[in-house]
């Protein structure tokens, strides 16, 4: 049984209002927390009652176009199958829209009290690799965050003494980056479903395409401040012999994307001390060990 979430602010739009074409929306049920507008309802869809997620552009960085895309080129070419069945894509008040079959399953930050922490993160990285073993043939360049180049001053105005000195080795050592691999681009735990201990489904492909391998395994890795997981180096190590089981990367590139995100989300969060000591911790490993 999934979560439901109670309405936590007021949208951008009125789900009524929108003029479906394929669905017809009877119910309500939850607001899932994303950067877009998201609601799960019970629809119907070729005249059957079914459980939907619908999303609504409200983030600046939303791009419902590449993921309805990538999904119908995933499904018709049968590259992946733990994806959702797109029921409609359209636009309304000049904004797009997506709705999309509801998987069933749990994410693991929900399931740590009850599961093998070691099983599950093992197969996390696996999971990863398998995508990326998909044909990159059929796809287009896949969107790039800010987050993906080192930190700048523009982007964030309080820099310390310790994160200069990574920032500085970011600047010298940034690698010869290669968009040839097929990648997720948003591959966080949030986006994981699983089901009796394994994974049942990947959600939220506005970011995939074609990328750069070790920038898409470290998005997958680097700790967020409420994650309760990858805040080791067993945690790490884990989810990349899980990754290796199947594909393999570039250690040198991979240790720069997670200097690189960790040093991002450490200047995001620079007032949540607690949070940012631990990302010291992780940053002095990656940058010692690997």
């Amino acid at each position: 049984m999934s979560q439901i979430y109670e309405k936590w602010r007021d949208l951008t739009v009125n789900f009524d209002d929108i003029k479906f074409k394929n669905i017809s929306l009877k119910k309500i049920i939850s607001y899932p927390p994303a950067g877009n507008d998201v609601i799960e309802a019970e629809i119907i869809y070729n005249n059957k009652k079914v459980n939907s997620f619908i999303k609504y552009e409200r983030s600046k960085m939303a791009d419902f176009d590449s993921e309805y895309q990538n999904l119908m080129i995933l499904n018709n070419k049968k590259l992946y199958k733990k994806i959702p069945t797109i029921y409609e894509f359209g636009s309304f008040n000049g904004k797009k829209y997506i709705a999309m079959e509801k998987i069933e399953g749990e994410r693991i930050s929900d399931l740590l009290k009850l599961v093998d922490k070691v099983d599950y993160l093992y197969k996390y990285g696996k999971e990863l690799a398998i995508i990326h073993s998909i044909n990159p043939k059929y796809f287009k360049k896949a969107k790039q965050r800010i987050i993906n180049d080192y930190p700048k001053i523009d982007n964030y105005k309080e820099f310390d003494e310790f994160i200069g000195k990574y920032i500085k080795y970011l600047c010298e050592n940034k690698p010869k980056i290669t968009y040839n691999t097929f990648i997720h681009g948003d591959f966080h735990y949030a986006n994981i479903l699983w089901d009796n201990d394994q994974i049942n489904g990947i959600i939220d492909f506005e970011y995939s395409g074609l990328g750069f391998r070790e920038q898409d395994i470290a998005w997958s890795i680097i700790l967020r401040p409420t994650q309760k997981f990858m805040k080791s180096r067993k945690d790490i190590l884990t989810f990349l012999k899980g990754y290796k089981s199947i594909s393999n990367y570039d250690s040198d590139k991979l240790k720069w994307c997670l200097i690189n995100g960790y040093c991002h989300f450490y200047l995001m969060n620079i007032k949540n001390t607690k949070y940012i000591n631990r990302l010291k911790k992780l940053i002095e490993f990656v940058y010692e060990k690997f």
